[in-house]
């Protein structure tokens, strides 16, 4: 099945453009802890340890370390109802305007997330072409999607970015965005919290290259998908994107407009046999997981290898 939407990217713009200004009018990061820079159509970051968990908002930090003890909060959830569906209808709104974008395979995708007798997180993976591709495509979905909070996606987002001071860590964490540390490993905070939502049914979107990549092909996955995958057992289904890197250039106009996007849900991913060989003691823990990431690549790969040459078709 494949949707096709259009959007005024001229608004788009405006509205990223005033959201970000409200930022640095109401505070900026309390220091500049992390460089970025772009080479060759990718995000390079240097003082990557400059950034620590400890630099996140105490009560933020406590979120989302266990015993985590705001779980089922009122707060919280009133907060991303809120959140999560005004966000999800200014998507919206931005999608219907779209133009030339498809959508492909996206009733299969939510047969799965709203199915009733789903007893697995779902893992959902894609190639990162741009800084608006998170949330701004979620604006496909249904109202009735958006609106559901505990079936909408959970993001591991950069701490970096979305968590240097109260007002950002309030919005994103009723965002469900998840305080991911760079640099920080597989074995954070971050991802035992996408572990423990994985296990009580979540969805959790992963960017595996770890920031936006504009240079056509993708680079290598970070193993804490491997991770996730391992200890949680999922849904794993690969999301190929095309056309964002386009529409919001790393390197060039804030952005363009008028520019064709594609947007692919693909099959699961099955990936038992390598938990079967390592169940078996034939393949390491460490070998699991870096087999388990580069499936996942190769899945999504494959997906852009199949779409790619047939976009002109779609």
């Amino acid at each position: 099945m494949t949707l096709r939407t259009k959007v005024n990217w001229k608004v788009l713009g405006t509205s990223t453009a005033l959201l970000f200004a409200g930022y640095h009018v109401v505070g900026q990061r309390r220091q500049a802890k992390l460089r970025e820079h772009v080479v060759d159509n990718q995000q390079v970051f240097s003082n990557l340890k400059n950034f620590q968990w400890h630099d996140i908002p105490r009560f933020y930090r406590d979120v989302y370390t266990p015993p985590y003890p705001h779980e089922g909060a009122s707060w919280w959830y009133i907060g991303r109802v809120l959140v999560i569906g005004a966000v999800g209808i200014v998507s919206k709104c931005l999608t219907q305007g779209m133009e030339h974008t498809r959508v492909i395979h996206m009733d299969k995708f939510l047969a799965m997330l709203h199915d009733p007798h789903r007893n697995r997180g779902i893992i959902t993976v894609s190639n990162h072409l741009s800084v608006w591709d998170d949330p701004v495509l979620w604006g496909v979905f249904p109202l009735t999607t958006l609106f559901d909070v505990e079936k909408m996606r959970w993001v591991l987002g950069a701490a970096d970015i979305c968590y240097t001071n109260i007002l950002k860590s309030t919005f994103f964490t009723c965002g469900q965005a998840i305080p991911t540390v760079r640099g920080a490993g597989i074995y954070q905070p971050a991802v035992d919290y996408a572990i423990a939502r994985l296990h009580a049914g979540s969805w959790i979107h992963v960017f595996p290259e770890g920031k936006v990549n504009q240079t056509g092909s993708m680079i290598r996955f970070k193993w804490g998908i491997g991770r996730m995958i391992m200890e949680s057992e999922p849904i794993v289904v690969p999301v190929w994107i095309h056309g964002m890197d386009r529409v919001r250039p790393l390197v060039g106009p804030f952005a363009r407009f008028g520019q064709k996007v594609t947007m692919v849900f693909g099959d699961p991913i099955d990936y038992r046999p390598i938990l079967d060989a390592w169940r078996r003691g034939d393949i390491s823990v460490r070998e699991a997981r870096i087999q388990l990431t580069q499936l996942t690549k190769d899945s999504l790969a494959e997906m852009q290898e199949h779409y790619g040459a047939r976009l002109d078709e779609l």
